[in-house]
């Protein structure tokens, strides 16, 4: 199944082969997890999303159009069931989505045994200061930043996503990248 294409994998689930929808979750459910993960900021939210996004494409997989990104599509669904989830708690504000209890974050809690253990701190304390950084950003622009460096999805991809004009989101992720800059610059000459 690694070696279909999307396409394919939806076609032959159509056509009966059940094995084929669980291709497309084992090739989009790390990546979906890592979005909503940056959406809700802890893992319990983020896998519900995540699970019920994957329902949702199952529920319509029949009127899905094979000459279409599955990609896009799974991502487009997930990022309006995130929505739905955080309209329907309200009493969350957008500033403290990435909080966690011991204010740690995903990338933290992934071991890299590898490492020194001086590297290994100062890995952690890089990670700590640009997830602060990144906080100081819009939840759409975070969005942006991820889908394109953590996911290799192109502009187009995260327009289409984020149903906005391609130009906004280039425009969006320069402006992102320039106070991304600012404030490392700021959090540097203040150490």
């Amino acid at each position: 199944m690694e070696n279909l294409t999307d396409s394919q994998l939806v076609t032959f689930y159509r056509d009966g082969n059940t094995k084929a929808f669980d291709g497309l979750i084992s090739r989009y459910g790390k990546m979906l997890f890592r979005f909503t993960f940056n959406i809700f900021g802890n893992p319990e939210d983020a896998h519900d999303c995540v699970q019920e996004s994957f329902i949702k494409a199952w529920k319509h997989i029949k009127k899905f159009d094979t000459s279409k990104s599955f990609k896009t599509w799974i991502f487009t669904i997930t990022k309006r069931t995130a929505l739905d989830v955080l309209r329907k708690k309200k009493s969350v504000s957008f500033s403290s989505m990435n909080d966690t209890e011991d204010d740690s974050t995903f990338a933290e809690n992934i071991p890299d045994e590898e490492l020194l253990p001086n590297e290994v701190f100062e890995r952690a304390e890089g990670i700590k200061v640009m997830s602060t950084i990144l906080k100081s950003l819009t939840l759409e622009n975070q969005t942006i930043l991820l889908l394109h460096h953590a996911e290799d999805m192109t502009f187009e991809e995260i327009a289409e996503i984020l149903e906005k004009p391609m130009n906004t989101i280039k425009s969006q992720y320069r402006r992102s990248l320039i106070k991304l800059r600012e404030e490392l610059v700021h959090q540097n000459y203040q150490q």
